[in-house]
Order: C-alpha cells, then sequence, then structure tokens
C-alpha cells in the first residue's frame, strides 16, 4: 500500500518545506506497528538534541506513538486493526504530531483515553 506522511514541525527553522510530506510504500497487510517502524527507518523524523521526542501517529484517531528514547512503537488497543486509518485515493494518510520532550507514557496515556464519537 502507499502511504502519505506529513507531520508537524520541529522549529521554525524546520519550516521551510512543512508540512513535511513523504510517500512510501508498505506492505498491505501491514500493522500501523510495522508502518511506524518504516517511519523510524526512513529517518524521516527529525532527531532532537537531548534525544527525547515525541510523536503521535494519527489518522482518523491515534494510532501508534513514536518516541526517540524507545527501540520500538507503541500501538494503541484498536477493535479491529485498521479501526480510525484514513484511505483516499488508494493512500494511506496519516499525520505525525510533535510533542515535544513529554514524557511519551504520560502522552500515550493521554492519547489513548480520547474518546471518540461511534457513527
Amino acid at each position: 500500500m502507499q502511504v502519505q506522511l506529513t507531520r508537524s514541525s520541529v522549529a521554525a527553522g524546520d519550516d521551510a518545506d512543512a508540512p513535511h510530506t513523504y510517500l512510501f510504500e508498505a506492505a498491505d497487510n501491514s500493522t500501523i506497528e510495522e508502518i511506524a517502524q518504516l517511519i523510524i527507518g526512513r529517518h524521516y523524523l527529525p532527531t532532537i538534541a537531548g534525544g527525547r521526542a515525541t510523536w503521535s501517529v494519527v489518522s482518523q484517531k491515534p494510532l501508534a506513538l513514536i518516541a526517540q528514547q524507545w527501540t520500538k512503537p507503541k500501538g494503541f488497543f484498536l477493535l479491529h486493526p485498521r479501526d480510525g486509518w484514513l484511505f483516499t485515493n488508494q493512500l494511506l494518510l496519516l499525520h505525525l504530531n510533535y510533542h515535544g520532550q513529554q514524557d511519551p507514557e504520560q502522552v500515550y496515556q493521554t492519547l489513548a483515553e480520547l474518546r471518540f464519537p461511534q457513527g
């Protein structure tokens, strides 16, 4: 599948090419954790001095968390494997929100508690 990423900027000097769109391929049966690991492996996210950047991977809802100090991403519990994934024109649309150097466990807990309308 084709994945289209955008991400938040981390600093004013980082905004020159915002919204930082990036396209890549992932296996059709990929989990969100596998896709997040591909994002890490492609060095799409800037490294942050201090080594403690936290990013949430979102589509229609938060899907995973990437923390610079973690060895692997952490997905959110979803009832269905692709719950909250937004596709348009065969592209999976993902955005990475920058949470500064906040404690990733606290960010994870806050995002895990969010509720969305069911329709």
